[in-house]
């Protein structure tokens, strides 16, 4: 199984680019065909809508593009930096400090509180906590509030909150310090459409504050018209 592009992401140059990828391949293992993925060049501060049904890669790109998998060919350059040539540990460091990601299945921290949680990034990180005004707790309690987690909530552990409240703490989470890319797996998945629509207002919002470029994954095409660029990964016959 491939995946391709209707077309790959191609914009002007003239502006420094949050995410260049090229000729980029994946195998989980030898006795599988190779992913592949289209090239594509995202400037800072420009926002791309990645569709696509399941099993075409969308998540496996995600995590090439964070670090936390490695290719089997082609470059990944974030922000300047060729990811692919770090070791796991400098990978780590790098996300840590300049994305945010929002995972499928979360990953909060289940005996920490939402707001722990949220603040958790800028304990890994002195440049999100930094971007914070050093007052990460301040800047948990603007995000949860902004996506309607109640003050009663924050305290709790995450455990005990439904899965939609969840997925918001995870968004605030990925939001908090400022990070200059944001990788988005699905985060409207589990939200009502009110609360989906309030999160991709915070979203994009905060992110043209910022200047951070975003990458959103969704099989909801109907949300693809809220970013600058959208593209598709489907699957090509063998």
């Amino acid at each position: 199984m491939n995946s391709q592009s209707e077309s790959s992401v191609q914009i002007s140059a003239d502006r420094s680019a949050a995410i260049e990828v090229k000729d980029l391949s994946f195998r989980w293992d030898k006795h599988q065909p190779a992913l592949t993925f289209p090239d594509l060049y995202l400037p800072q501060g420009e926002h791309l809508f990645l569709h696509g049904a399941s099993g075409t890669g969308k998540s496996t790109f995600l995590s090439l593009l964070a670090g936390m998998l490695s290719p089997a060919s082609g470059t990944i350059t974030m922000l300047g930096t060729a990811i692919q040539k770090l070791g796991a540990g400098k990978r780590d460091r790098f996300r840590a400090d300049h994305i945010g990601v929002i995972f499928q299945q979360f990953n909060l921290v289940p005996y920490l509180t939402a707001e722990a949680n949220v603040t958790l990034p800028c304990r890994l990180s002195r440049m999100r906590n930094i971007s914070t005004g050093q007052n990460s707790a301040a800047a948990a309690e603007r995000l949860l509030t902004a996506l309607a987690i109640p003050e009663s909530h924050w305290q709790r552990k995450v455990t005990q909150l439904s899965i939609g409240q969840q997925q918001r703490i995870a968004a605030a989470r990925a939001l908090i310090g400022s990070p200059e890319i944001i990788l988005a797996d699905e985060p409207t998945s589990a939200l009502d459409s009110d609360n989906r629509d309030r999160f991709i207002d915070l979203l994009l919002t905060l992110a043209e504050e910022s200047n951070t470029s975003v990458l959103f994954v969704s099989h909801d095409r109907s949300l693809a018209q809220r970013f600058h660029h959208q593209i598709q990964l489907g699957e090509v016959p063998a």
